[in-house]
């Protein structure tokens, strides 16, 4: 019996392992992200720390293409600044039948620090529209590389 509770204390362990150190999201008033409204997400981070960011899109039916583009500013304590960007397929059609549908895309892995403090995220919506309809809320989360 002993032996019948060690594998799923195991499996336990294995996943918290992979949970998120830092994960927060910004909800869009009626499903409307703004090209100039820049979010900004502070993540606290530990001098020589690896952390792997995803971003975390969520997105309504109402959103009329495939693809999402943006840009991501690093602005870590150290006070470098990493910025790339980025265009991110979404899959629509696996999701066709959700109405709330999200994504997670990896953005940056096995980031070091150079210094303890806040490392503060910049994400910029790049789409070509002023009003980006059916963006229904964007995040970030950070976790330990393993």
């Amino acid at each position: 019996m002993k032996k019948s509770l060690v594998f799923p204390l195991i499996l336990f362990m294995l996943g918290c392992s992979h949970s998120p150190v830092f994960e927060e999201k910004t909800e869009m008033k009626s499903n409307i992200w703004n090209r100039f409204n820049f979010l900004m997400f502070e993540v606290p981070v530990t001098e020589n720390e690896l952390l792997d960011f995803d971003l975390i899109v969520g997105y309504t039916e109402e959103y009329p293409w495939d693809e999402l583009t943006t840009n991501i500013t690093f602005y870590p304590p150290d006070g470098s600044m990493l910025s790339s960007d980025y265009t991110f397929k979404l899959d629509k059609e696996t999701l066709s039948d959700v109405l709330e549908k999200s994504q997670v895309f990896s953005i940056r892995k096995q980031m070091k620090f150079g210094a303890s403090g806040i490392c503060k995220v910049r994400v910029e919506n790049k789409m070509s529209k002023v009003q980006t309809p059916g963006i229904s809320s964007i995040g970030i989360s950070a976790r330990r590389t393993e």
